[in-house]
């Protein structure tokens, strides 16, 4: 019976052995869905943009923007901040030149007192074409009014990068559940 069941599992494995070279390339589906005829479950409103990985340096410029807010250096922020920026927070959009932007931030901040950040990841992704360059920042924010109550949110951050600068900030919150 042991020699059966050795013998067998030697025919079954040369028999599955194949010298025959297979033609390796791949299907336009696997690689690259932008050019693919696929069947997506909702129209895109937009043609699919076939996104890339994005520079370290756009990210770099997001997360010092960030930096920026929370330690109140409202110079260096602007630094960082378009000529014009397009915002989209929780019941709130505008479109504003620098100048009403970094007030805008300003009298934001002097809101609050202290904010930690915890950074969980973020992405740089850039359009095939080149023409945009997106930044996102998924993080939580705690900080304490300036009464000194605490609260906090999970926040995404979506920013639009045009040479260097955050020209389109899309963020979404989640409140965290309170506890009684």
């Amino acid at each position: 019976m042991k020699r059966f069941f050795l013998m067998s599992c030697l025919a079954f494995a040369l028999g599955s052995c194949n010298n025959e070279t297979k033609d390796t390339k791949e299907t336009p589906m696997a690689k690259d869905t932008a050019t693919a005829e696929v069947e997506l479950p909702y129209k895109l409103d937009k043609p699919y943009k076939n996104w890339q990985m994005g520079s370290t340096e756009n990210a770099i410029a997001a997360m010092k923007a960030l930096k920026s807010y929370v330690d109140k250096d409202f110079t260096a922020l602007s630094a960082l901040v378009s000529d014009s920026l397009e915002v989209a927070f929780d019941h709130y959009q505008s479109k504003m030149g620098h100048d009403s932007a970094i007030k805008f931030f300003t009298d934001s901040r002097n809101m609050s007192g202290d904010i930690a950040i915890t950074m969980y990841d973020y992405e740089s992704v850039v359009s095939a074409d080149k023409k945009e360059e997106w930044v996102t920042l998924w993080y939580k924010q705690v900080w304490s009014d300036n009464a000194g109550k605490k609260d906090s949110l999970s926040i995404i951050d979506d920013c639009k990068m045009k040479d260097g600068k955050i020209a389109i900030l899309d963020e979404k919150i989640q409140h965290y559940q309170v506890k009684k």
